[in-house]
């Protein structure tokens, strides 16, 4: 009996430690289900990130680390997903040029420290939630450096986005930040939001200024159409408009049937065209509802066939408060085709008079000028409108006119004051 029951209760106790076992088994497992999963593609040994991207539980997140150049095509089919460099120069090139190189249609992917080149677009969010882009290099691509489409979300943080054949950053039907990051000498537009597309650029979203440097691109620094809405704050939006074969005039930025905060901060210079210019638009410049600067300094853009500081056409509706205008093609502001202005607290000086495109007219450098039924309220504080080579404020036409010239502060103009004889 006492082997018997020796045997019984050896038996038990092994039969407990093997139930204690796999459960330890079992937590461990989903221990490691819980924890995120690191692996690293080595592009020289023939690794690739699409192999990668099938690793591990794809409920759970997942950082794949790149080492070299990898010469592919991806798609990011799958959340919590972070790309980054494991090392400096970390490439994805895309080899084929009608595909994108990275597209995301997974949420919450990071894009962090690489570098993005070839293909189509060079990184496209189909549709994704939360797609962050940041510390990249994005260059050299078919068509758009990065694009946010068909509802996407996401973050454009401390890249460059440079040399692209189309647009620098596109958000298309989408909504999307751009902060922190140099977008240049892209062939179309530095950034465009298009299609009801919504934009922060130069904003975060808490708010707080990351000012970005847009240059050099071949028509527009910033772009917003087509019933689109951004705020606009802290960038350098300087010599856009480089090629001389567009069809547009090359804008610092350009609104068309659209919306736009232009909170402050802003220097938007050297442009090829008018420095702020809007079709069937409206803008609100100098927004003290935000914790920054209200001041937007709009210098020395314009040419003879696309003139003008500020310019607004075809029944655009403009608020202009704490803006410096100065040493602009033709007009410091243009308001033409039943646009209205109220402006307040600004200076709008040496804005200067050149010849006109059509041989033997002169573009006359009026601080303000009102075409076809155009009107301009003047508004507290005072501005100083002053040292144009034109009027302070001029109307061509019975049907323009202006209103609270006192608010305007005009001072001494080479051609006069106010040129207006109301209706």
């Amino acid at each position: 009996m006492n082997a018997r029951h020796s045997l019984a209760f050896t038996i038990a106790a092994l039969s407990l430690v093997a139930l204690h076992a796999r459960a330890d088994s079992d937590r461990d497992r989903e221990r490691d289900r819980d924890k995120d999963r690191t692996t690293t593609v080595d592009c020289a040994a023939g690794d690739t990130v699409a192999r990668a991207l099938t690793r591990g539980d794809e409920r759970k997140s997942l950082t794949i680390l790149i080492n070299g150049s990898c010469s592919e095509h991806v798609v990011i089919n799958r959340s919590d997903i972070k790309l980054a460099a494991a090392a400096p120069g970390a490439t994805i090139s895309g080899p084929d040029p009608a595909i994108d190189v990275i597209r995301v249609t997974g949420t919450r992917v990071t894009l962090d420290g690489i570098t993005v080149t070839g293909g189509r677009n060079g990184i496209t969010a189909d549709g994704a939630a939360g797609l962050i882009v940041q510390n990249a290099l994005v260059q050299g691509t078919g068509r758009n450096g990065i694009t946010y489409a068909h509802g996407a979300s996401g973050v454009v943080d401390g890249c460059r986005v440079l040399n692209n054949a189309r647009d620098g950053v596109a958000v298309d039907a989408a909504s999307g930040s751009v902060i922190n990051s140099q977008v240049s000498q892209n062939a179309r537009m530095g950034v465009g939001v298009f299609n009801g597309g919504t934009a922060r650029i130069g904003i975060d979203n808490f708010n707080v200024a990351g000012g970005n440097t847009i240059s050099a691109n071949g028509v527009n620094g910033i772009h917003i159409v087509y019933g689109s809405t951004a705020l606009v704050a802290a960038n350098q939006v300087t010599g856009n408009g480089t090629n001389p074969s567009a069809a547009f005039s090359g804008n610092g930025v350009n609104i068309a049937n659209a919306t736009a905060n232009v909170i402050g901060g802003n220097t938007i210079s050297g442009n090829t065209g008018p420095g702020i210019n809007l079709r069937s638009g409206s803008v609100n410049l100098g927004d003290a509802n935000f914790d920054m600067s209200t001041v937007n300094t709009i210098t020395g853009n314009g040419n003879p066939t696309f003139t003008g500081g500020i310019s607004g056409f075809l029944g655009s509706a403009l608020s202009i408060r704490d803006a410096v205008i100065s040493n602009n093609v033709g007009f410091g502001v243009v308001l033409a085709v039943r646009s209205t202005a109220q402006i307040g607290n600004s200076t709008i000086q040496n804005n200067r008079a050149i010849p006109g495109a059509v041989p033997g007219t002169v573009i006359a450098g009026d601080g303000i000028q009102l075409q076809r039924g155009s009107a301009v309220l003047g508004i507290t504080p005072n501005s100083n409108v002053t040292q144009n080579d034109g009027f302070g404020v001029n109307c061509t036409d019975l049907e323009s006119s202006v209103a609270n010239t006192a608010a305007l502060g005009i001072g001494i103009n080479a051609r006069g004051g106010v040129a207006c004889t109301g209706f």
